[in-house]
C-alpha cells in the first residue's frame, strides 16, 4: 500500500509539473528553475547515488532522504527565480542542457561498456563532460536569444517530465503521436503568448515616442 501511494505522488508530481512548465515555463521563470532544479537532482541523484534510472525512482524507492535533497535544490531555484530572473534564465539555460546530457546517460552506457568494452566506471567521466558540454550549450543559446531559448528549453523539459510521469511505450506510434503533440502544444501556447506581450509592449511605446517626435520638433520651431 505505501508502495503504491508512493508511486502516486510520484507520477502526480512529475505530470503536474511537467504540463505547467510545458505551458507557462517562459513566463514563469521561477517555476521553470524551481522544477528544473528538482528534476536536474533528482536524476543525477537517482543515477549516481540510488542506483536507478529516474528521479520518479527515487520516490518509487522511497529514497525519502535523496528525494528531500532533491526538492531543497528545487526551492533554492525558486528563490534565486524570484529575486533573480535574468540570472535564473541563464541557471535555467545550463541546467537544462545538463539535464538533457543526463537524460542521454543510458544511450552512453550501452556504447561505452557494451559496444567499446570499456569499464563503467569510465561511463561516469563520458556523462560528466557532457553535462558540462551539454550545459555550456544550454547557456550560450540562453544569451542568444533569451525567450526563444525558454520556449524550446521549457518545451523539451516538460514534455521529458511527463514521458517519466506517464507509462507507454516509447517504440509505439501511439507514443510519439503524444508527446509530438504534446510539444507542439506547449510551442504554439508560448509562443502567442509570447508574440501577445511584445505586441502590447509595441502599442505601450509607440505613443510614448511618438510624442517625444513632436515635442523634438516643437523645440526645433521654437530655436528658429
Amino acid at each position: 500500500m505505501t508502495e503504491f501511494i508512493s508511486e502516486i505522488i510520484g507520477t502526480a508530481l512529475w505530470l503536474v509539473s511537467g504540463i505547467y512548465i510545458l505551458f507557462i515555463g517562459r513566463k514563469a521563470v521561477w517555476a521553470t528553475l524551481g522544477v528544473l532544479g528538482l528534476a536536474t537532482a533528482a536524476i543525477l541523484l537517482a543515477v549516481f547515488v540510488a542506483g536507478v534510472e529516474t528521479g520518479k525512482e527515487l520516490i518509487d524507492t522511497q529514497e525519502w532522504g535523496l528525494v528531500g535533497i532533491a526538492v531543497g535544490v528545487g526551492v533554492l531555484g525558486i528563490i534565486v527565480g524570484r529575486f533573480k530572473p535574468d540570472l535564473a534564465a541563464l541557471v535555467i539555460g545550463f541546467a537544462a542542457g545538463a539535464y538533457v546530457a543526463v537524460w542521454l546517460y543510458d544511450i552512453a552506457e550501452y556504447f561505452i561498456a557494451d559496444v567499446a568494452n570499456l569499464p563503467e566506471s569510465m561511463v561516469s567521466w563520458v556523462v560528466l563532460v557532457a553535462i558540462i558540454i551539454g550545459g555550456l550549450l544550454g547557456l550560450s543559446l540562453v544569451r542568444r536569444s533569451r525567450d526563444e531559448a525558454l520556449i524550446f528549453i521549457t518545451m523539451l523539459l516538460g514534455v521529458m517530465l511527463v514521458q517519466s510521469a506517464i507509462t507507454l511505450t516509447h517504440t509505439s506510434s501511439w507514443s510519439a503521436i503524444v508527446f509530438i503533440s504534446l510539444a507542439l502544444a506547449g510551442v504554439l501556447v508560448q509562443y502567442a503568448q509570447y508574440l501577445r506581450e511584445m505586441k502590447a509592449l509595441s502599442e505601450h511605446t509607440e505613443p510614448e515616442m511618438s510624442a517625444y517626435s513632436v515635442a523634438y520638433f516643437q523645440d526645433l520651431q521654437l530655436d528658429e
